[in-house]
């Protein structure tokens, strides 16, 4: 597993700097579907919509803020209703193709 200081340049080279993920993969010498994945869940986390349709961030990404947001976000009750409901709408589907057959 990589470490946060590396997540943490990958992410502001991207969302501060501009940079793509083919460059920033290259440069920092990680894994383009790494740095891909990095961004997406970032992206998904913060509700960031896609580049070319929001500007470029103006605050740095620092490291504390990437394990303090995930580790607030999984314990909060919108999140809890957000996982029950999701799972509520699995069981939902898996019985309705379970009746089909």
């Amino acid at each position: 597993m990589r470490n946060l200081e590396e997540r943490e340049q990958a992410l502001n080279m991207y969302f501060h700097e501009g940079k793509g993920c083919g460059e920033i993969a290259h440069t920092l010498v990680l894994s383009l579907n790494t740095v891909k994945s990095w961004v997406r869940r970032y992206r998904v986390e913060n509700e960031i919509s896609i580049r070319a349709k929001a500007p470029l961030s103006k605050e740095p990404i620092c490291k504390e803020s990437l394990h303090a947001r995930k580790m607030k976000n999984d314990n909060s009750p919108e999140a809890r209703i957000a996982r029950l409901e999701m799972e509520v709408d699995l069981l939902r589907n898996f019985l309705i193709l379970t009746e089909e057959e």
